[in-house]
């Protein structure tokens, strides 16, 4: 899925858009979280302190439950997050990247990202009102 740019561009830009509708200024810095899956939690560990050093934060690894039990799956997901300004094709340059990344380290996969608000944005512009 994120073995290349060009076949992510159209999804990325469907999602910037949504949330542009939403209020969020996408030509401004946010909060970027991106996921990694994997059986093994040590491997896991070892990818978010290899991406610290890159100046991700380590945010932590949890175990994933299955959506309609509530059972443990065996497997695990590394979240880091970092502050950056994308668009969606330097968004879906930074998913191949990682993708590549959790490769080399032997990880099961690299589950994708989600973009938010700073933390005290939406406090800025409730104060600006």
């Amino acid at each position: 899925m994120f073995t290349d740019v060009e076949s992510q561009i159209e999804s990325i830009e469907a999602i910037f858009a949504e949330a542009t509708e939403d209020g969020l200024k996408l030509e401004e810095p946010h909060l970027f979280s991106f996921y990694f899956v994997d059986a093994e939690i040590e491997k896991l560990g070892k990818l978010g302190e290899q991406l610290e050093e890159h100046g991700y934060d380590y945010i932590g690894v949890f175990e994933l439950e299955d959506e309609e039990t509530d059972k443990p799956t065996g497997e695990y997901m590394l979240h880091v997050d970092k502050v950056e300004t994308h668009t969606a094709h330097s968004l879906a340059e930074r998913n191949v990247e990682l993708a590549r990344i959790a490769q080399e380290a032997g990880v099961t996969a690299y589950d994708g990202w989600e973009v938010g608000e700073l933390e005290g944005e939406e406090d800025d512009e409730n104060a600006e009102e």
